[in-house]
């Protein structure tokens, strides 16, 4: 779970300096810098490869980016309430796997 929510803050990071970011959360564009997103996806990767193996490890981390990145976009898109909702799920899921 730490590495999809490490996945979610990069593509967060590098969606919020894309174009194509709503206007509507223009207010949460973070104070990271531009090249933040590349470390924070590749310990999500290395993090994935330690646990599942090299194979499974990359097919998890395409899926686990993609699915970010989807619903990220998908979450902007759809207004402040599902993106916050979904910020906050991600961050109950990364606490309950915290106390696990």
């Amino acid at each position: 779970m730490i590495s999809c929510y490490l996945f979610l803050l990069g593509c967060y990071l590098y969606y919020t300096r894309s174009k194509y970011f709503p206007g509507t959360l223009s207010g949460y564009k973070p104070a990271a810098p531009d090249w933040l997103w590349i470390p924070l996806c590749a310990i999500a990767t290395g993090l994935f490869v330690y646990h599942e193996g090299w194979a499974s490890g990359l097919l998890l981390s395409l899926c686990a980016c993609s699915a970010a990145l989807m619903l990220i976009q998908f979450t902007a898109v759809l207004g402040k309430k599902y993106f916050y909702g979904m910020a906050l799920l991600a961050h109950g899921l990364v606490l309950l796997e915290i106390l696990r």
